[in-house]
């Protein structure tokens, strides 16, 4: 345990000044500042080589769990109860090691950026040390006061307890839970759907090619002969793949990179191929119109696969036809597929699309003008990006496991659809080395773990699901994109409660457990949220830093970090298993979220417990039932489990299939019994359209105009709310230096990897920006303020803002913004705050995409897309000033 000194803390001007630009800049020291007078800075000073040298460091492998899909293994030097360093694990021997360099497997799981700088984040500036609650209004930093474990936890179950008073006439708990908290064992609660990072995906994937359907695996990328990694900046935000492709690239398989803007994969990656650029850069939206050019130039060309598609296929041709033999039921009525005909309507099969596009546009020339013209891409590239893919054998659409940025679209789930359509067109989807754009995140095979202990037997209840993105509505009106109707009749099919004719739920608290991520900063538009959170009578989070979740919170409970616990993670790779190892005690009173569940079950009344069972004995209890799949021990007979032991140690198991023989998941299936509606991979989807929960109510593969997009642009449209007219489309990219919400206090990060807006030169000129000037990125939502980072890596017409900055808002500027915040249709001014932290979820327009249904959520896990790319904005040098 760290120490902490009686005496006054010594603050240098550096670390004072990290802590106020962690905290938003604020001005003055809150009353919650107090606990930085009584710290010890012994853990804030440098450390020396020769600190690192000292005999008694301990050295210890242990896991870097966080969600940006790595599966990176830290070496940590750790001395007294301090951590001193973090270096890389995985070190080969120098001896063997070109063999050992080009083996595929094992894969050395070493660190980015994000890892090696954690230490910053163990001792940040803003660290939340004691549980505080708010005396002042939310948001503001200066009224958090520190108080004890007790009166915290006494204040939080009293409201808690005043909301179990409300289930009483509402037949639910009126919290929305955040993470995990003991509210399923109290009774029917709040929750919500939608996937930020896979919703049109897993939608896409579903209505497809079919429930639990994964993608292929990153290493079966080996056995292609051509790769279009689609929208995916695999070195941001999937550390394991820049790997694999190097090795893909060094095979001599061509890649090309098609993205909004030039990446690091583009640089590292791209290849070309035959008359087509490594780097293909299509305006935002517009990705799935280069994919429906590219599929009506293979079929006018006749260079589809016939017999796969009769084999495989329903939707593709006129009049399709087919008694199901689906291994699935319908979600509906609960009864089998098996048996049924599903015939597709006239007009809606993909052969009478393509024809309707011969005939708007012309010809196949013309579709390849207009999806030229839309997209900024020239026609030629696409019709020899088509020829190429149909004719290379096998081709591989690589996307990644939350299909990179053009999914997180307002017309994602085509893009996804449609890449499905190319694959299943060409015979690609179900064969090694081909792939249909997700990839399955497990490169063979994965471990099972023995079950953990119950720490709880009483009954869990399902929760009542609503709309993510449509949070604001929720807490303001009680229903999101759903009538009242739709409303009552998905709680009671899903939750057994009949909400009455005037359905619509009431959100009187939030409750966030454990997680890393940040739900107030990044999965909503910023602006509405801030109003519709005054409708709330209380606030309870558990937090590492005071970041914006917690700022706006009425209690917070502080946490330990990943560091000061130990638990087994499979990675976000799942081929390897991790151990997450305790560097250090709890640091100051932080506790773990098993402990802080503990506190609040006793006070409740509620039958959980870890019975005195430490993190270590839970983990021995898993690892003492931990099993090799039977099927690996062909790849490997001689292959046996470490002891729990050797496994703490080395922190990492790895079970490498070779790429020949590598687990195809869509391969297992035989045609017609794939678990679709129709048994079939389905260009239309009979599920869908009786269903009418698509967004934007087409069921089936093709382009769709989104809401916002470039053709707004093109004809110089209006904003229906404003009258302003926007000349820009904005991105928001994940990089390297930040995943999600998480690092934007990490001093040594945002120094390396400054964040700002990224514009082209010649929309800068326009502009009379330079770089590194301050300016305003402004739409109907917001405004927020940010340095300008002018550089040719971004496309003209197109800025982009990286997602995950913390929203700061300004004491000192406003903006006129323009949307409906009280849900009646028209559109108010509001004057909000600048905000200057960066933060792009101000510019957010609120809005579903895919499919918004909580009964498919219930089938995907994660259903219903989010809208952050495309949509319009403005950049100026000054102020924006519509007076």
């Amino acid at each position: 345990m760290i120490k902490h000194s009686s005496g006054g803390m010594k603050l240098s001007r550096r670390t004072f000044l990290e802590a106020m630009t962690a905290l938003g800049g604020s001005a003055a020291l809150g009353p919650w500042a107090s606990a930085l007078a009584s710290d010890n800075l012994e853990v804030f000073q440098p450390v020396t080589p020769q600190d690192l040298l000292n005999k008694n460091v301990k050295v210890i492998n242990t896991f870097h769990d966080m969600h940006c899909h790595g599966s990176c293994i830290l070496k940590a030097h750790v001395q007294n109860g301090r951590v001193l360093a973090l270096t890389s694990a995985g070190d080969i021997p120098l001896e063997g090691c070109t063999a050992s360099d080009e083996d595929i497997f094992h894969i050395q799981r070493r660190p980015c950026l994000k890892g090696l700088s954690e230490r910053k984040r163990i001792y940040a500036p803003d660290r939340l040390k004691y549980p505080m609650i708010q005396t002042i209004e939310r948001g503001n930093i200066n009224g958090f006061k520190r108080v004890t474990w007790d009166e915290a936890l006494d204040r939080a179950c009293e409201a808690i307890l005043k909301a179990k008073e409300r289930q009483k006439e509402l037949g639910y708990f009126p919290i929305w839970e955040h993470s995990k908290t003991l509210l399923p064992y109290m009774g029917p609660y709040l929750n919500t759907y939608g996937n930020m990072s896979a919703g049109n995906q897993l939608d896409s994937n579903y209505a497809g090619i079919g429930k639990g359907v994964l993608g292929h695996p990153a290493s079966d990328m080996l056995n292609s002969r051509f790769i279009l990694c689609w929208s995916a900046d695999s070195q941001s935000t999937s550390p394991h793949l820049p790997f694999i492709m190097t090795k893909a690239k060094e095979r001599g398989i061509p890649i090309v990179v098609i993205d909004t803007r030039y990446t690091g994969t583009v640089g590292a990656m791209g290849t070309g191929a035959d008359g087509i650029p490594a780097w293909i850069c299509p305006r935002p939206e517009t990705d799935s119109a280069i994919l429906a050019a590219m599929a009506n130039t293979i079929y006018r060309r006749k260079l589809h696969d016939e017999a796969y598609l009769k084999k495989y296929c329903f939707g593709f041709y006129p009049n399709d036809s087919v008694v199901s033999q689906s291994p699935i039921n319908d979600p509906m009525t609960g009864k089998p597929y098996k048996g049924q005909r599903f015939t597709v309507p006239a007009g809606e099969s993909f052969v009478e699309y393509l024809d309707s596009l011969q005939k708007q546009y012309g010809g196949e020339a013309g579709v390849l003008r207009w999806a030229s013209e839309l997209s900024g891409v020239p026609a030629k590239t696409i019709e020899n990006l088509a020829i190429k893919y149909a004719t290379t054998k096998p081709a591989c659409i690589y996307s990644g496991a939350a299909s990179g940025g053009a999914q997180r679209s307002g017309n994602g789930l085509y893009f996804c659809w449609l890449s499905l359509a190319l694959a299943a067109m060409t015979g690609n989807a179900t064969v090694r080395g081909g792939g249909f754009g997700p990839l399955r995140r497990t490169d063979g095979m994965a471990l099972k773990l023995g079950p953990a202990p119950k720490f709880c037997e009483a009954k869990k209840f399902a929760p009542i699901r609503f709309s993510l993105y449509m949070q604001s509505k929720v807490l303001e009106t009680g229903l999101d994109n759903r009538t009242a109707q739709q409303l009552r009749d998905d709680v009671l099919r899903l939750n057994g409660i009949d909400l009455g004719p005037n359905a619509h739920l009431e959100i009187d608290m939030i409750w966030r457990g454990a997680g890393s991520g940040d739900r107030f900063n990044q999965s909503s538009s910023i602006n509405p949220k801030v109003l519709a959170y005054k409708n709330l009578k209380s606030i309870i989070s558990c937090e590492r830093v005071l970041c914006p979740s917690a700022r706006y919170s009425d209690i917070i409970f502080p946490v330990v970090t990943q560091f000061e616990q130990n638990y087994f993670h499979g990675g976000r790779v799942k081929t390897d298993t991790n151990v997450v190892r305790q560097l250090i005690d709890p640091m100051y009173e932080c506790k773990t979220d098993n402990e802080i569940n503990e506190l609040f079950a006793k006070r409740l009344g509620i039958p959980w417990s870890m019975n005195g069972m430490t993190d270590l004995d839970v983990m021995r209890q898993q690892w003492a039932g931990a099993k090799l799949p039977e099927a690996y021990k062909k790849i490997d007979p001689d292959m046996k489990l470490p002891s729990f032991e050797e496994m703490l140690k080395t922190a990492n198991l790895q079970l490498p299939v070779p790429p020949e023989e590598s687990i195809i998941p869509s391969a297992k299936f035989e045609p017609g019994k794939f678990p679709t509606d129709t048994g079939m991979i389905n260009f239309y989807s009979p599920f869908l359209a009786s269903r009418d929960r698509v967004v934007m109510g087409v069921p089936s593969a093709r382009y769709v105009r989104p809401p916002q997009g470039y053709e707004d642009i093109m004809e110089g449209k209006k904003s229906p709310a404003s009258g302003r007219v926007y000349t820009l489309q904005y991105t928001t990219p994940h990089l390297i230096h930040r995943c999600h919400s998480v690092y934007d206090n990490t001093s040594m990060l945002m120094d390396t990897i400054p964040h700002g807006v990224m514009i082209n030169p010649q929309d800068a000129a326009q502009r009379n920006i330079q770089d590194g000037e301050k300016v305003y990125v402004y739409n109907d939502m917001g405004c927020t303020k940010l340095k300008a980072i002018v550089t040719k890596a971004q496309p003209k017409g197109v800025v982009s803002i990286t997602q995950g900055a913390w929203y700061q808002p300004s004491k000192d500027e406003t903006y006129e913004a323009w949307f409906d915040a009280d849900y009646d249709g028209k559109a108010e001014k509001h004057v909000v705050p600048v905000d200057v932290g960066g933060c792009m979820n101000v510019l957010l327009t609120d809005q579903d995409t895919g499919v918004s249904d909580p009964v498919l959520n219930k089938e995907t896990g994660d259903s219903c897309g989010m809208y952050v790319n495309g949509l319009l904005c403005e950049v100026s040098k000054t102020l924006p000033n519509f007076g």
